[in-house]
């Protein structure tokens, strides 16, 4: 008797492993298939002789979510759909644009959030390796805006002031340490846009 109670636990275990694994795997493909969704029409408006997201596309792509830019960091890889807001259903599968700060390529502090790791995404998972002199290009409105990372670095949750605009065009990128008990802030600024349809500045 005892040996079979045995046998049905490890079974109800083994069951509720596989079930976590299949949760888990269905969230990563269905963030992944969001996030392509969100590159190809990105890059539909940065490319062709669109100037904005028809209502249609903006409502069938992230129900009414606006979409900001598209985020490269070839130093580790990145290429990831920016849209606005940071609120949780937003970082649950993309990148968020903090709302009260400077757009692309403006005057000001540009500010993005992103998760390290999550259930669903794990955007700014390598963002800590990101070093002092990379590129970062942001493209949006047609144009190509190419900060340089001028900081990275470590703070406390409650540090605000890393959200504090500025005089120039700069950039703040901002994820989760591991535990979540801390902020890795990555600083950049503005040193060149390109004009995406002409190729020139």
């Amino acid at each position: 008797m005892v040996e079979k109670i045995r046998r049905i636990i490890g079974l109800i275990l083994i069951i509720v492993g596989v079930a976590i694994i299949v949760s888990i795997i269905y969230k990563k493909v269905e963030t992944s298939n969001r996030q392509k969704e969100l590159q190809n029409i990105l890059e539909e408006v940065i490319n062709e002789e669109k100037s904005e997201l028809t209502e249609e596309e903006e409502e069938k792509l992230i129900n009414g979510y606006k979409p900001i830019a598209l985020i490269e960091i070839p130093s580790i890889n990145l290429s990831q759909g920016l849209v606005e807001g940071i609120s949780d259903d937003v970082l649950q599968y993309y990148l968020g644009h903090f709302e009260n700060s400077a757009k692309p390529g403006e005057i000001g502090n540009f500010a993005v959030a992103g998760h390290r790791v999550s259930d669903y995404s794990e955007a700014f998972v390598n963002l800590y390796k990101v070093e002092v002199g990379d590129k970062v290009s942001v493209k949006a409105n047609k144009k190509e805006y190419i900060y340089e990372v001028t900081e990275s670095y470590i703070v406390s949750p409650d540090r605000v002031d890393v959200l504090d605009d500025t005089k120039d065009a700069t950039m703040t990128l901002i994820t989760c340490t591991v535990g979540a008990k801390e902020r890795v802030i990555v600083k950049g600024k503005l040193i060149e846009t390109k004009d995406l349809k002409t190729g020139g500045e």
